[in-house]
């Protein structure tokens, strides 16, 4: 008998071919004959839907991969160096509680506002950098209290300046609603920036400064930005300066891209630090012979599904971890076949293998934070059964209030990829689907940090609407006098090689995966003349408007980019034979 039983929501398909039952006594035997065919016709059906669903699961991971393995460079193309992406997810298939969701926006307000007014304190709570660059609480606290440092690992990029500015405003309502006892301490931004210099945020968000790796060390890397992490806490820890500030046992590391949902306490002890369960981080003995050469003598099963955040864990643990994280992120990046096998997540590997290689055992939490998406489903309570809400994913729907589609950018669209040159605006609107209450607490929540800002920066980017451009009809692209010549181009973009137009109509290729691209309707800033030399040119959430030059006879040899949004320009120059025909 072929069992293919549907969990409601995200859970995975199982499926269990009870072939053993048959060897019981009184099991009852197939029948023969025409029965026997009946059986047998069923169970190819049963396995044939089986491979197909194995087929979408396997598709449905890819697309999961690739997008967040594109998304990783985008700073990358203006020639700059690239920030600190890592755009995972764990399996959705963690989401639970996927009961029915109602509307009521208020509602949303009084869960998210429980903690806040249940310790007397305002939800907009205010606390200056320096009241909270120190552990908090006193003589009357709990004597098993066990107060954590809460560590931002960051680079100085307009990217995760902004992101920042939001994390750290829920972080401190966060602390404000745990009370003068909660286990919320002190918090520093670690930024690596330059040669350690200030960023002009210290003012705003209690900050200090490390060297970060220079462009020609980042090429060695491969432009692999991410290893700034290790790095700036290798430093950090090595000194007794900025060590000084940090007054509890206890660090829990965290990322610019985390927005606190309620207070999180201490999770860990000083013998079990905890780490968050990240479903595609589960090793196998496919990675048994990579590791064997990185960390000889460990076993893959020893090798646990964390990365180094969310992580809390006692600063005995941090010190004796750091100096090996780092050296096997670098020695995984430098190696072709783990650099192939770990893709973007491959510091996180370097992490888990050196906790592995020390004998040091997390214990692992799904439900230390979520990692939503359109098409994820939880109960306006999520922001009480989840510590942290991490925005990794973009949340894409039509106006409808339908989720836009895979590998879509939506009619509403509020993704972090947006804004990697500018900071979003204030005031964005509120998704069209308000039964869903991940993409509505999440936009009310960057809303809330935003307006509370005085110093948030005037931006020209596009609020939530406006980054979906569709392709054109391959009559109108025919007829373009410049969307026409493009299919087997090839081009650099800010001496980048390469951009590559296929010979299908709107689509191009880039070293992060694919591109779309189409025409510019006249209008607006675009007039006719723009109209003919332009097209735009979309991937990794950005925007950009290429308008093309031609030499003496009309030929096409370089472009001038224009990102939407913060209006950054990149120089492309045309390739033939991979050679630039004119100067870079």
């Amino acid at each position: 008998v072929c069992h293919c039983p549907t969990d409601k929501g995200d859970a995975a398909l199982l499926v269990n071919l009870r072939t053993e039952q048959m060897q019981k006594p009184g099991a009852r035997r197939p029948q023969q004959g025409g029965s026997s065919k009946a059986s047998q016709v069923r169970l190819f059906i049963c396995l044939g839907t089986v491979a197909l669903l194995g087929i979408i699961t396997y598709w449905n991971v890819q697309f999961v991969l690739e997008r967040s393995h594109r998304h990783q460079a985008q700073d990358g193309w203006a020639g700059s160096a690239r920030p600190n992406h890592r755009y995972r997810g764990a399996s959705e298939v963690a989401l639970a509680d996927l009961d029915d969701v109602d509307g009521d926006d208020a509602d949303l307000d009084d869960i998210a506002d429980a903690a806040a007014k249940e310790a007397d304190v305002p939800t907009n709570a205010d606390t200056s950098a320096h009241d909270v660059g120190v552990s908090a609480g006193g003589g009357d606290c709990p004597g098993d209290r066990r107060p954590y440092h809460t560590l931002l690992t960051a680079q100085s990029t307009t990217y995760q300046n902004w992101q920042s500015r939001i994390m750290y405003f829920h972080w401190k309502k966060q602390k404000a609603a745990g009370g003068p006892c909660g286990e919320m301490g002190g918090f520093t931004r670690l930024v690596a920036h330059k040669k350690g210099e200030p960023d002009g945020l210290e003012g705003e968000i209690p900050s200090v400064f490390v060297t970060e790796y220079t462009p020609a060390e980042l090429a060695r890397f491969k432009h692999f930005a991410v290893m700034n992490r290790p790095f700036s806490v290798k430093q950090m820890l090595a000194s007794p300066e900025m060590m000084a500030r940090i007054t509890e046992d206890y660090i829990m590391i965290a990322e610019t891209d985390h927005m606190f949902l309620r207070p999180l306490p201490n999770l860990a002890t000083k013998e079990k630090p905890v780490a968050y369960n990240f479903g595609y981080m589960h090793a196998s003995a496919r990675q048994q012979p990579v590791i064997d050469q990185i960390a000889p003598g460990v076993k893959w099963q020893a090798v646990q599904p964390i990365g180094p955040s969310p992580a809390i864990l006692h600063l005995d643990t941090l010190r004796k971890l750091t100096d090996k994280w780092n050296d096997y992120s670098i020695a995984l990046k430098l190696n072709d076949q783990a650099d192939k096998m770990f893709g973007w997540v491959l510091e996180m590997w370097g992490y888990s293998i050196a906790a592995a290689d020390l004998g040091i055992v997390h214990e692992v939490l799904t439900r230390f934070q979520c990692e939503p998406g359109a098409q994820s489903r939880m109960t306006k309570n999520y922001v009480n059964e989840y510590y942290i809400h991490h925005y990794t994913y973009g949340s894409e729907y039509r106006l409808d209030g339908q989720p836009q589609g895979v590998n879509q950018i939506g009619e509403w669209s509020l993704d972090k990829r947006h804004y990697g040159g500018a900071y979003p605006p204030k005031d964005l609107e509120l998704p069209p689907n308000r039964e869903n209450p991940l993409p509505l607490w999440l936009t009310r929540a960057w809303n809330e940090a935003m307006a509370a800002d005085d110093n948030w920066p005037e931006t020209k980017a596009l609020g939530t609407r406006g980054w979906r451009r569709e392709c054109a009809a391959r009559e109108a692209i025919r007829a373009h006098p410049v969307a026409s010549r493009l299919p087997g181009s090839e081009w650099t973009w800010a001496g980048i090689r390469k951009l590559q137009f296929t010979e299908h109509p709107c689509t191009a290729r880039t070293p992060w995966g694919e591109a779309k691209y189409g025409l510019l309707s006249e209008g607006g800033r675009c007039d006719a003349a723009c109209a003919q030399s332009t097209i735009f040119l979309d991937f990794s959430g950005g925007l950009h408007n290429l308008q093309f030059k031609t030499d003496a006879s009309g030929n096409l040899v370089e472009f001038t980019s224009t990102r939407v949004g913060d209006e950054e320009k990149v120089r492309g120059v045309r390739l033939i034979d991979d050679a630039p025909v004119v100067p870079l």
